[in-house]
């Protein structure tokens, strides 16, 4: 449900993470097959920005229309529990590659529901752009 009263339980979301929107990598990707010359051997492509699991849950939840509370538990996921923060270092991919993320969290976030929403069914069920 939708309503105030909903309740929607979820594990430990105290974990900070690099979130990256797809079309960035795409870019990314598109810049380093293009590249004119040698590569460091190593480039990270990432937000750059390490931010609350839960801040990304609680915009999901908004772009859903989600109005009800969201219910953490402490014992979620072990493998979670033993790397509290992850961000990359994208300084290399902008030195050798121009390149940095274009795309806001809240911008990959509403166009992420966006697509979903107006996605169909497939002829086999999967859902379809």
């Amino acid at each position: 449900g939708r309503g105030t009263g909903a309740v929607l339980p979820l594990g430990d979301l105290s974990a900070y993470r690099d979130f990256v929107d797809v079309r960035d990598v795409a870019r990314a990707v598109a810049l380093a097959l293009t590249a004119p010359g040698p590569l460091p051997p190593v480039l990270n492509i990432g937000g750059g920005e390490a931010v609350p699991v839960r801040t990304l849950v609680r915009k999901l939840a908004d772009a859903a229309g989600f109005r009800g509370r969201i219910e953490e538990d402490a014992a979620g996921s072990s493998r979670s529990a033993r790397v509290s923060w992850q961000c990359s270092d994208i300084t290399a991919a902008a030195r050798a590659l121009g390149w940095r993320p274009v795309h806001p969290l809240d911008a990959s976030v509403a166009a992420l529901w966006a697509a979903g929403v107006t996605a169909r069914p497939g002829p086999e069920g999967e859902r379809v752009p």
